[in-house]
């Protein structure tokens, strides 16, 4: 009996946690897994059976340089929980997923150097007369689950909360008007102003809350990949990587309304010489 036991709880423990796999595992494979969203334009979309965006093109392009022109695998990421959940579940051996270093997740996973800096922003009706912060004091609040939204909205006194899956369904709740406002990173919700003119980010929502930071996520003591992963960012962006990826695709989805200096990191990285 107590055989039977051992055994199940061993069962148990394998499926709740996984060994992620390490760097000489993944070369030796030759191929890499890495999770990206599924629905997060400009960042990365899935559309006729393929992935695009900036960070497909940055996974891409790192996961061919670790496995030196492998198998680049993306698996689809359709919400803020996910992200974790794959990578203690080594379903992904990476996350590029506008995955935002915080202390609270750092516990479980780890996080390269920051590619991107982002704060929150709102999307409202363009009828509804709401331009600012204090304006959202006591109102109808949408927001994704397992995003850093979760530790900002309390500060607004929100009459209601409504959490979602992800961005396609917060801002259908916001059209539905079961939500005065949807809140995420700013430049989620710029791009549904740009979808539906009848929605805007009135300048005075734009850089709500605190400024947060974009990394990669890696399975917690996975130190060698990490450190490839870190070399990786600082060689791509000695390069130009990310501005050119950046021109490519925020700009022109955002119809030149943003620029690279105010999201990059370069100073960041030119202190590695």
């Amino acid at each position: 009996m107590r055989k039977i036991i051992f055994l199940g709880l061993y069962i148990l423990l394998s499926i709740q946690v996984s060994q992620a796999k390490s760097l000489d595992e993944i070369k030796n494979s030759k191929t890499i897994r890495i999770g990206v969203w599924t629905n997060q334009p400009p960042y990365s979309n899935f559309v006729d059976g393929r992935f695009e965006g900036f960070e497909v093109d940055m996974a891409k392009t790192i996961g061919k340089n670790i496995t030196e022109n492998g198998n680049v695998e993306l698996v689809g990421i359709t919400n803020g929980s996910q992200r974790i959940e794959f990578l203690e579940q080594d379903k992904v051996d990476l996350v590029i997923a506008s995955f935002t270093d915080t202390k609270e997740r750092r516990e479980r996973v780890n996080f390269s150097l920051p590619y991107f800096s982002v704060a929150m922003g709102a999307i409202v009706n363009k009828n509804r007369g709401i331009t600012k912060e204090s304006d959202l004091i006591g109102k109808r609040i949408v927001i994704q689950k397992g995003t850093t939204m979760e530790q900002y909205v309390p500060s607004l006194r929100s009459s209601e909360l409504i959490k979602t899956d992800g961005s396609i369904d917060a801002f259908a709740i916001l059209r539905e008007d079961k939500a005065d406002a949807y809140i995420d990173d700013n430049l989620v919700v710029m791009a549904y102003a740009i979808i539906d003119r009848e929605y805007i980010t009135p300048s005075g929502l734009r850089n709500l809350g605190f400024s947060s930071y974009l990394g990669v996520g890696i399975a917690k003591d996975n130190s060698e990949l990490l450190k490839a992963v870190n070399q990786e960012m600082i060689k791509l962006s000695k390069e130009g990587f990310f501005r050119k990826v950046f021109n490519e695709t925020f700009v022109p989805f955002y119809k030149n309304e943003v620029e690279a200096k105010y999201f990059l990191l370069e100073d960041l990285y030119s202190i590695y010489g």
